[in-house]
């Protein structure tokens, strides 16, 4: 099973932590039965038909499209009648489908609230979300997450590419679970410690301090590695100036529009947010300072949504996943949303705000990627579909928000020229669709195929599989 060879991989120690970045394609017969028992195709060269293709570029769909795969790579895109089908390729026909690149999640969590590590329900739920490639974005387990990850790049389980964060770093008030340095020489060892463990980067807390959050951000930056921040002690102008690589949640955590702010302190943003002028001077100019500091934003816009009582909560499929408790403490909670609904916080107009704070922030040039943030009952890969949804929703078009959530996710990565385009060349991670993603966004829950590394997937599989789970394991 899965998760007894997760647990086998936990006393490897740290030499078996480094995973590999190129992602080189493993062939079937190296893969567990625990992964093949999902796979519907693994043929070494396949060719894929009729589709409508939205690359990921940005550029508008195409139609009639015809893909070739070869040993996990693409080898050509194009026209039907201008692409030739070499002989030894299994031919599928996938008309009236449309083809994307997998997504590339980043903020997409290892854990549920309540158990550190979802070692069994994570892996299985993000791909078959169709979610390829992902970065953790904060752990709580980091050992057990660069292990996990490990072992499904061995092919001990199914998954996506997985990138592990560094545990949380908060401040003294914060989260007692969370490292909190207590000087900037403690700060710089934290950041050499995880970084000789094989992390991806880096995440501030809310309560973190001012010279604690800078001595993260230049340590990680002399190993090559990036910081993001749930941010609230700082406000997102200290942060972009300090060297901060990405900011999580967009404008529900930005607290530069808290007036008398006291420094370094994490105070609420809510009263600021539901008076703020979305296209006034004041967040002009903080959306022009990130801009200026090349700074990514990362939209969690379906995490967000729960809170808000007027918009749509729980999906059927979501919670069919979610374990007896879990199912539980979501119908106590939707109780408690429904009797704060003329709430003067979580307004719709707060809400329209958060959604055009993105737009706006992408329209001045800045770079935009996704992640869900699953808690609650937003689970692992269902909550990326709902973001791309939620993205439509905020006035992207269907090809820019297919682009924030894969190719400028794999560019925030460094992934840029592997993966999150359907061109030649990249990596075979993409997802067929039954239905047309361009004229329904909710087209995205129609998956039929996640392909990962030129295998097949069956999303059903792969979701039956950990149904019950979430919150368990």
């Amino acid at each position: 099973m899965f998760c007894r060879a997760i647990t086998a991989t936990l006393t490897a120690g740290l030499a078996s932590l480094a995973v590999s970045a190129a992602g080189t394609a493993q062939p079937p017969e190296s893969l567990s039965d625990s992964v093949m028992r999902h796979v519907r195709i693994d043929a070494p060269r396949l060719a894929l038909t009729g589709l409508q293709l939205i690359d990921g570029s940005g550029a508008p769909a195409r139609q009639d499209q015809t893909i070739l795969i070869e040993d996990g790579r693409i080898l050509a895109v194009g026209d039907r009648g201008g692409v030739t089908i070499p002989d030894g390729f299994d031919v599928v026909a996938l008309d009236g489908r449309t083809a994307m690149p997998g997504i590339v999640g980043l903020h997409n969590h290892l854990h549920h609230p309540g158990v550190p590590v979802s070692h069994f329900a994570a892996p299985h739920l993000y791909l078959a979300g169709g979610v390829t490639t992902l970065f953790s974005a904060g752990s709580a387990a980091p050992m057990a997450e660069l292990n996990m990850a490990g072992a499904v790049a061995r092919g001990l389980g199914p998954g996506p590419d997985m990138r592990i964060a560094a545990p949380y770093v908060t401040g003294p008030e914060g989260n007692w679970v969370m490292p909190r340095p207590a000087t900037p020489q403690a700060a710089r060892d934290f950041v050499d410690y995880w970084a000789s463990a094989g992390v991806a980067g880096f995440k501030l807390y809310r309560h973190v301090t001012p010279p604690i959050a800078a001595a993260i951000i230049d340590q990680a930056h002399t190993h090559g590695l990036t910081v993001t921040g749930h941010l609230c002690s700082l406000t997102f102008s200290e942060a972009a100036e300090m060297g901060i690589d990405r900011i999580e949640h967009g404008l529900i955590s930005m607290s530069d529009l808290v007036e008398d702010k006291p420094a370094g302190e994490c105070v609420s943003t809510l009263s600021s947010l539901t008076e703020a002028d979305i296209d006034g001077p004041a967040v002009s100019a903080v959306i022009d300072t990130l801009v200026a500091h090349d700074v990514t934003l990362t939209s969690t816009l379906a995490i967000i949504e729960s809170h808000f009582a007027h918009r749509p909560q729980g999906e059927p499929r979501a919670l069919e996943m979610l374990s007896p408790v879990e199912r539980a403490a979501y119908d106590a909670r939707q109780t408690a949303l429904a009797e704060r609904r003329d709430t003067t916080r979580f307004t719709p107009a707060l809400f329209d705000s958060i959604l055009a704070f993105e737009r706006r922030f992408a329209e001045a040039g800045g770079r935009l990627v996704a992640g869900p943030d699953n808690g609650r009952h937003i689970v692992a890969g269902y909550g990326d579909q709902r973001n791309l949804e939620l993205l439509v929703e905020a006035g992207f078009s269907v090809p820019e928000t297919v682009q924030i959530m894969t190719h400028n996710g794999a560019v925030e990565l460094g992934l840029g020229e592997d993966r999150g385009l359907v061109q030649a060349g990249y990596r075979a991670d993409l997802l067929i669709l039954n239905g047309d993603l361009t004229a329904d966004p909710a087209a995205i829950r129609t998956l039929e195929y996640v392909i990962r590394d030129g295998l097949a997937y069956d999303p059903a599989s792969l979701a039956e599989t950990v149904r019950g789970e979430v919150g368990l394991r």
